[in-house]
């Protein structure tokens, strides 16, 4: 009897500390701040999914579909200011020291039209080439101020209004984190892109080629440092030739999970994402006086 009551006691205590390593494996997968880690960080152990169409890097967090970008800490800049003056205008633009070295490097970019691979080693959007007729400075500017509403001074890298080669585009999106640190949301590339939305919202456009053309609306969560997916529209022709249209409720571009619209409300759709685009009104990089690194 008593060897009975032995062996229970041990397969109870066994099964107890089985619970508390799943509990405990549980919470070594968040952040301290109680964040749940993005697929980013699961790359060397896990597969990521994406499609052939419009790669996206995902992770479900309280039921809802997030994208999340990489941490930039080389722009770790610290929390002191610095101030240009604009000729034009007379207004004087406070900008975060974090921020400095990447208007920075996007001054020396666009002065020295910066090729493909050049831009990607130096962290500015690869879409610079194709920006470059004309005066480069005038084509591409930036604005300071707090996009969202959370308080953090943002950084937008943008296409001016009136010149025609992406139009609306937001190139970079950055903010600051706790620690005051510049902190990448988002960057845009050729053929994938972002912009404005009436709302606070953002707007991602992905164009593979003539056949699959993909529309992502998001939000920014609390702390403005992560897009939250909101609705998806899609246009594949490889899908369907006659009625190409879906509705999509996740980014991953695959349009057997998706609802199937008609041509006219897929179309009407469109259009209004499209209009509802908002030209932010970007400062010239050839007004910016680049600041020199202490």
């Amino acid at each position: 009897m008593k060897r009975n009551v032995k062996m229970k006691i041990l397969i109870a205590v066994v099964f107890t500390i089985l619970i508390l390593a799943l509990i405990a494996g549980f919470f070594m997968n968040r952040r301290g701040d109680g964040e749940v880690r993005s697929a980013y960080d699961y790359t060397k152990v896990t597969t990521v999914t994406a499609t052939k169409k419009a790669q996206k890097t995902t992770v479900k967090e309280s039921g809802k579909t997030t994208k999340k970008a990489e941490t930039k800490k080389a722009d770790s800049g610290k929390a002191a200011t610095t101030a240009t003056t604009l000729k034009k205008s007379q207004r004087k633009i406070t900008i975060p020291g974090a921020y400095v070295p990447i208007m920075n490097r996007y001054q020396e970019a666009l002065s020295k039209k910066y090729g493909n691979q050049a831009c990607l080693q130096n962290g500015v959007s690869n879409v610079l080439p194709e920006l470059y007729e004309g005066t480069p400075l005038e084509n591409v500017g930036f604005w300071v101020g707090d996009y969202n509403g959370d308080g953090t001074t943002d950084l937008l890298i943008g296409v001016v209004d009136g010149y025609n080669h992406y139009p609306y585009a937001i190139l970079d999106y950055y903010t600051l984190d706790n620690n005051k640190q510049a902190y990448n949301v988002f960057q845009s590339q050729p053929k994938d892109y972002f912009s404005a939305i009436s709302g606070k919202r953002i707007m991602e456009k992905v164009s593979d080629d003539k056949e699959f053309t993909a529309w992502y609306l998001y939000g920014l969560n609390s702390n403005g440092m992560a897009l939250t997916f909101k609705e998806g529209l899609l246009r594949d022709q490889y899908a369907n030739k006659k009625n190409p249209w879906f509705k999509a409720d996740d980014m991953d571009g695959n349009t057997k999970n998706d609802k199937k619209v008609s041509n006219d409300a897929g179309k009407k759709r469109q259009k209004q994402f499209d209009n509802a685009r908002v030209q932010l009104d970007f400062i010239k990089f050839s007004k910016f006086k680049p600041v020199a690194q202490k």
